[in-house]
């Protein structure tokens, strides 16, 4: 089941989307009131808010509510590791990025006047249905996943800061980070870590591409870490990190006009341009 959150230009709603029928059926209430039942009784247990709507004429947002905890995790892939000149660590690295920084699937990624590194990470994102994290079934806590790109300065990441890393102005720029474009659930996947292929590329040209079986950790053992720091409830967000071949690798960082495609297997794809330089 796909799950959108859509917008008619007055007010954003969730919704079931039916691509076939080119259509949505509005669902009742928020995140908090309708996630713990789909993530505990699969999609039979959605309550529908009126009739199905047409797609004409709805923009698809974000999947997240202003209200949402949006937590990173990093270091999760080896390769990407020591494309940072890092040893791999013993648990990922963790941090915060704003609910103003995300962007949806398809809006322009802004370029930050304060940075000439402008960075991507595709990202496997896991979203939180329960009304609390079970800790010893992490996994049936998932409402579902989606496609994210974890934008980063980062010229600004590696700048000197006396911790070894300035992670706030590397990851905090507003509207720069890609989410979406929808809710995948996590009953079309079983009840184990998806295996799924990460792409991405800039102007048609693959910079990305990885399993998301290449993590050193399963998103159960990342989503316990994550609510064992910070409890999680319906409707946050977990970046679980990103694979090699990021710009920082090779210096190729992103430029005006770029158009960025961020795709996962089963999931859907983004596509950003850049913005203008300020």
């Amino acid at each position: 089941m796909r799950i959108g959150r859509l917008t008619d230009g007055t007010r954003p709603f969730w919704g079931v989307l039916q691509p076939d029928e080119a259509s949505v059926r509005p669902l009742a209430g928020d995140i908090a009131d309708w996630g713990p039942r789909i993530t505990a009784g699969g999609p039979d247990a959605a309550d529908y808010d009126g009739a199905v709507v047409r797609l004409d004429g709805l923009r698809l947002r974000a999947p997240a509510q202003p209200d949402a905890k949006v937590v990173c995790l990093g270091a999760t892939y080896a390769k990407h590791v020591a494309g940072l000149g890092r040893e791999m660590p013993s648990q990922p690295a963790g941090f915060w990025k704003p609910y103003s920084s995300l962007i949806a699937a398809d809006d322009e990624i802004r370029y930050p006047s304060i940075t000439k590194g402008l960075d991507y990470e595709v990202e496997l994102v896991v979203i939180i249905g329960a009304a609390q994290v079970d800790g010893a079934d992490p996994l049936s806590s998932v409402l579902g996943y989606t496609v994210g790109n974890d934008i980063s300065l980062r010229d600004l990441q590696f700048a000197g800061s006396v911790t070894g890393m300035d992670m706030f102005s590397a990851k905090s720029a507003d509207d720069s980070t890609p989410l979406g474009p929808w809710i995948v659930t996590r009953d079309e996947f079983g009840d184990v870590s998806p295996d799924l292929l990460l792409t991405l590329t800039v102007n048609g040209e693959k910079r990305q591409s990885e399993r998301t079986s290449a993590m050193s950790w399963g998103v159960d053992f990342l989503v316990r870490w994550a609510d064992e720091r910070t409890s999680l409830h319906a409707g946050d967000v977990v970046y679980t990190g990103t694979p090699d071949g990021v710009a920082y690798e090779d210096g190729r960082y992103l430029e005006p006009g770029d158009v960025v495609e961020t795709t996962i297997e089963r999931l859907g794809t983004q596509r950003n341009t850049v913005g203008p330089r300020p």
